[in-house]
């Protein structure tokens, strides 16, 4: 029986389509591979919780108090804000000693540090201080923003990262303006990252900087709990990513994880690392990304404070945190003081 002209014509074209198909999912699947990496990582600090020689800890009713926030202001040495003794405390790497604190007149949430200024976000202002402790300027905003524990610089201005997901623009150049709400969290390079969360899966927008605005969904194995930003530089975004272990009581598993960006956006996960479940105090921020690339962790626990190198690595062989920080969970709201 002879195949008419059509029939021949409609199976040639799907054999071409599902050989091109085939090569094209073997490359997708080759490219994945040469883009998956794994995260080395290294200790750079470990400071103890002392009063004049390393970082105040101490407890009060609801509250255990410590490093809240920090900052890599060079090679050698690291700041952090402390709101056990309301000061920023510098160390040198090299020897753990501490080599200069700036007190501050308040409670301090979160820091920056910025073309040689620290950046400290009260609860309704942003102080501006120089390197040795001046203050040269005050930014307020509004009391209706109250709460609010995160700040990031980017173009000279100082912009606040509220709950909602957006950021809020406070400063320009020296000068207060008038507060301004931008859709999404602004990041040091400039791009707003929006997240949205959907049962086991999260999607992520990507606008502002040299990228077409572009939406990618990501699935996770457990439902999400939060997606936070870390950081973003040219070519890679960096996610806090939580999911449920237990939703009653509230347990969660952290994940920093690693997406490559493009022109159009944000593709593919390229590494991630599991983070330990140990939180010796109340920290607003514990992961930034530095300049080089490099994603820095900080975790407070019962010996100190600890600060690791995070590496993406193309190699098997790498190292994972310590086992006294792997082995334990430790959760400050098991040991607070409670109120009488």
């Amino acid at each position: 029986m002879r195949k008419n002209p059509y029939q021949l014509f409609k199976i040639v074209s799907l054999g071409i389509f599902v050989f091109f198909n085939i090569i094209n999912l073997s490359a997708q699947s080759a490219s994945s591979k040469k883009t998956q990496y794994n995260i080395d990582l290294k200790q750079i600090s470990l400071t103890n919780w002392d009063v004049k020689e390393g970082i105040p800890y101490r407890q009060v009713p609801g509250a255990n108090l410590g490093s809240v926030s920090f900052e890599l202001t060079d090679n050698n040495h690291i700041a952090f804000l402390c709101n056990s003794s309301n000061e920023i405390i510098t160390i040198n790497r090299s020897d753990e000693k501490v080599v200069s604190k700036i007190k501050l007149p308040f409670s301090p949430r979160d820091f920056i540090y910025s073309r040689g200024y620290y950046y400290v976000l009260s609860e309704y202002q942003v102080y501006q201080y120089d390197q040795k402790g001046k203050e040269i300027n005050t930014f307020p905003f509004p009391q209706s923003y109250r709460g609010v524990e995160r700040l990031i610089r980017f173009n000279n201005s100082t912009y606040l990262w509220l709950p909602s997901g957006k950021s809020l623009l406070i400063e320009f150049n020296g000068h207060s303006v008038e507060p301004r709400e931008i859709d999404g969290w602004i990041t040091s390079s400039g791009i707003l990252v929006g997240t949205k969360l959907n049962g086991n899966t999260y999607s992520i927008n990507i606008t502002g900087g040299n990228f077409n605005p572009n939406e990618s969904v990501f699935v996770c194995d457990k439902k999400v709990a939060g997606v936070y930003v870390v950081g973003s530089n040219e070519n890679k975004l960096v996610l806090d990513v939580q999911t449920f272990v237990s939703e009653n009581p509230v347990s969660v598993e952290r994940n920093i994880v690693v997406i490559k960006l493009n022109n159009n956006g944000p593709k593919i996960i390229t590494a991630r690392k599991r983070v330990p479940d140990c939180y010796y105090v109340l920290s607003n921020k514990d992961f930034l990304l530095n300049k080089d690339g490099t994603i820095l962790n900080m975790i407070t626990s019962p010996e100190g404070v600890y600060v690791f190198n995070l590496t993406e690595t193309s190699s098997g062989n790498v190292r994972d945190y310590p086992a006294i920080l792997t082995s334990q969970k430790y959760h400050f709201n098991d040991h607070l003081i409670k109120n009488e």
